[in-house]
């Protein structure tokens, strides 16, 4: 009887959105007028009122709850918790954050009026998010004191989220307090909370307090996951020393703390392998692009691109043209990424490399975009190749390519060099290779 019940209350409320959605907003008022006139007969207060502000919010029109929410608080209905709950979500969402404050502010010290009701964990957390969310994380934290001081025991999100909020504005320091003040009140540090700290550390580049606080994590028996994994590699990638990355993968290996994160991805592996191609350690690259196979996943491009881009860089373009190769044999297509990288280090290594790699580009079907293009007629111009600059300038332009102002500036550049062949500028000049279509 009692789902019944719940039931045909949805099933009204459902009814009462519609009917709103489909009057407008300037209408709404004959809808409460018409549903609250002699309603005594059929409904008690509560079910209408309470039919009427989940229909308003179900439409996101939260000035018309609100006004609900008035009625209900001149003849003393008390709506439910969760209703509140989500007036507050709507009201954040389209930033009436007055009617917020005032709305929470009843309810915790107007007693009885307008709703009797105390807010909860839940409640806290959706208004702290929202602070913190909006910027406005010193109030977030004047909610948490409050909230303790209202004998509401804070949730492990509730700490999180605020320790986001300080470690995206880099204000480690107070996150490291709120951290240290977390097990006064009951709850132990999780993998969660270790990571966004460790997070926050290395973005401002105290690498030594973030290995600091991964050893603590350790000690303390809770378990690393592949967050934490991937705030470890990233954050000794970007910020640490080669060294230090080193030694962190091979430990890592060893320790088998790579293999016990729970199902690691696609962007651990990727992390991983770009972690040993910075440090020149393309042995250990290929040993994890093996190990992806053995987790069931496959390399997708940036796999891929990391490792022709650390080929590149030490000047092993066969080894980076192998791995082109086998990214076309995956059925994966090159990216901008992919042709800059192996353009970059083709160019850097011989010249000559580049245009036959250009040239199988082409008949590829694959059309350079302007930087990759101005990067090849850029490194020919530096190498004393003008004629090369122009000649490839001409195929590009037969092909319709979109040349830009740098573009032309580069091809005035070699232009100019030819300038001391007078029958080549002429001829050129006469073919109008360089003119505007």
């Amino acid at each position: 009887m009692f789902w019944r019940r719940r039931s045909f209350s949805y099933l009204a409320q459902d009814v009462v959105s519609w009917l709103i959605a489909r009057v407008g907003a300037g209408r709404t008022n004959k809808i409460v007028d018409f549903m609250w006139r002699n309603h005594a007969m059929y409904e008690s207060d509560f079910s209408v009122l309470n039919t009427l502000l989940r229909g308003f919010m179900n439409v996101g029109m939260g000035f018309e709850a609100l006004e609900v929410l008035r009625i209900m608080r001149d003849v003393g209905v008390r709506p439910g918790l969760s209703s509140l709950a989500i007036l507050i979500r709507l009201l954040l969402r389209v930033g009436d954050y007055g009617s917020v404050w005032k709305l929470f502010n009843d309810m915790i010290f107007k007693g009885p009026r307008p709703s009797n009701v105390t807010p909860d964990v839940v409640t806290y957390n959706i208004l702290i998010n929202a602070c913190c969310v909006g910027g406005r994380t010193s109030v977030a934290i004047d909610w948490l004191h409050s909230m303790v001081r209202s004998g509401v025991e804070p949730s492990a999100a509730t700490f999180t989220t605020i320790l986001h909020a300080l470690c995206r504005e880099g204000n480690v320091v107070e996150a490291q307090k709120l951290f240290d003040g977390i097990q006064d009140v009951g709850i132990a540090p999780n993998a969660a909370m270790y990571n966004t700290l460790m997070d926050g550390y290395f973005k401002v580049r105290e690498v030594g307090q973030a290995s600091l606080l991964y050893e603590e994590m350790r000690r303390k028996g809770v378990s690393p996951d592949c967050v934490t994994f991937n705030i470890l590699v990233g954050g000794h990638y970007k910020y640490g020393r080669k060294e230090d990355l080193n030694r962190l993968l091979k430990d890592s290996i060893l320790s088998g703390l790579f293999l016990d994160c729970l199902l690691p991805d696609i962007f651990t592996f990727n992390i991983l392998i770009g972690g040993y191609c910075k440090t020149f350690d393309m042995v250990g690259a290929s040993e994890i692009f093996n190990k992806m196979y053995s987790c069931g996943l496959d390399p997708d491009i940036t796999t891929y691109n990391t490792r022709m881009h650390g080929y590149c860089r030490m000047r092993k373009m066969n080894k980076a043209v192998i791995i082109l190769d086998q990214l076309i044999s995956a059925g994966i297509v090159p990216d901008t990424v992919t042709y800059n990288t192996m353009l970059s280090g083709i160019c850097s290594d011989i010249l000559d490399h580049a245009m036959i790699f250009t040239a199988k580009l082409l008949k590829m079907g694959f059309l350079p975009n302007v930087i990759t293009t101005n990067m090849l007629l850029s490194h020919f111009c530096k190498q004393g190749m003008p004629e090369k600059a122009l000649i490839w300038g001409q195929k590009l332009r037969e092909i319709s390519f979109d040349f830009d102002e740098i573009s032309y500036q580069i091809m005035d550049q070699a232009y100019r060099l030819m300038q001391d062949d007078v029958e080549f500028v002429r001829g050129t000049y006469e073919k109008g290779l360089f003119m505007v279509s």
